[in-house]
């Protein structure tokens, strides 16, 4: 009976994340466009796609030719999403375009599910027409607010005291080891009425970190840089924040000028923003992100999956004697 039990669990273990539905699902390739689908009103199309790139962003296009295409996309473990799922989602009258971006904290490389939905109804002009569209996914490059850091490249900026820059990278495999350098005039011997200690701060995951926040940051004065080693365990590939804070000491609390960092003297600093990066050739495995599987509403990390079967094995083998 044990035998049985052991069998049965390490089954449902591993057909929960490997189960097929691709008759369920129709697989798309990057970068080509689908034949035209027709599907009856009020009916939902699933499609499956898998983003490759940790730093470009996924676009979904669906190019409407009768009826009113509705478009929502998942992660897993929900691979069918509709109007009720907690999903990103595009409705606008007639074709849709979604953008999921790479910077987006739930984006990661791996396989995404897409529902589209045959809106039918008296509220919309079409009313009762199947829905008739072709779908197209593919990576982008991708834009955010922050100007980027290139590889092996730098910013020259200013920073007033007690202000916030921001900029960003990415990561496109963590095969590397990177370092985020920060230069500015701190000797007061050569420039004793502009020095100052501006702060350096870089997340993996808040697009505005603040000297608060839990993040990579400077401890010194003396190394003005934040390394990322390939084998730290808090490095992944993907998109970085990277934030420049204008630190200082308020006037009225600076005894000697000449070696407190007074707020007058940190206006309008000049830095210099680099980013070094060097491959790692030998003895690394590119990171990847954890996927989820599950079975009904049960989530199951992939990774848990060699943990648990030495357990499993460890029970048996008590309960044999």
């Amino acid at each position: 009976m044990v035998h049985v039990s052991l069998l049965l669990l390490v089954t449902v273990i591993f057909g929960s994340c490997f189960i097929s539905i691709s008759g369920q699902h129709v697989q798309l390739s990057l970068g080509v466009e689908t034949e035209q689908y027709t599907v009856p009103c009020n009916e939902y199309q699933y499609f499956r796609v898998d983003a490759t790139e940790p730093c470009k962003d996924l676009k979904i296009q669906v190019n409407h030719a009768e009826g009113e295409p509705d478009l929502y996309v998942s992660r897993g473990p929900d691979r069918f999403p509709t109007f009720k799922s907690l999903a990103w989602s595009s409705y606008e009258w007639g074709s849709e375009s979604l953008i999921i971006s790479s910077w987006d904290p739930e984006y990661v490389i791996g396989t995404y599910y897409i529902g589209v939905l045959a809106y039918c109804g008296s509220d919309v002009d079409t009313g009762n027409i199947p829905a008739k569209f072709t779908l197209l996914a593919e990576h982008v490059t991708s834009s955010h607010p922050h100007d980027e850091v290139s590889y092996n490249g730098q910013i020259t900026d200013n920073i007033d005291a007690q202000n916030y820059k921001y900029y960003r990278f990415c990561v496109p495999s963590t095969c590397s080891n990177i370092v985020v350098g920060l230069e500015n005039c701190i000797n007061p011997s050569t420039c004793p009425t502009t020095y100052s200690y501006p702060e350096l701060i870089v997340s993996r995951s808040i697009q505005r970190p603040t000297i608060n926040s839990h993040a990579w940051k400077l401890a010194s004065i003396d190394v003005r840089s934040v390394t990322l080693n390939h084998d730290d365990l808090d490095f992944y590939p993907g998109h970085y924040f990277v934030g420049v804070y204008g630190w200082c000491t308020p006037d009225n609390l600076c005894g000697d000028m000449s070696t407190c960092g007074p707020c007058s003297y940190a206006n309008n600093t000049e830095f210099r923003l680099s980013l070094i990066v060097t491959n790692v050739t030998e003895n690394c495995t590119p990171k990847e992100p954890l996927e989820l599987c599950s079975t009904g509403g049960t989530k199951i990390m992939m990774s848990s999956v060699k943990v648990l079967i030495p357990s499993l094995l460890l029970v048996w083998f008590i309960n044999m004697f």
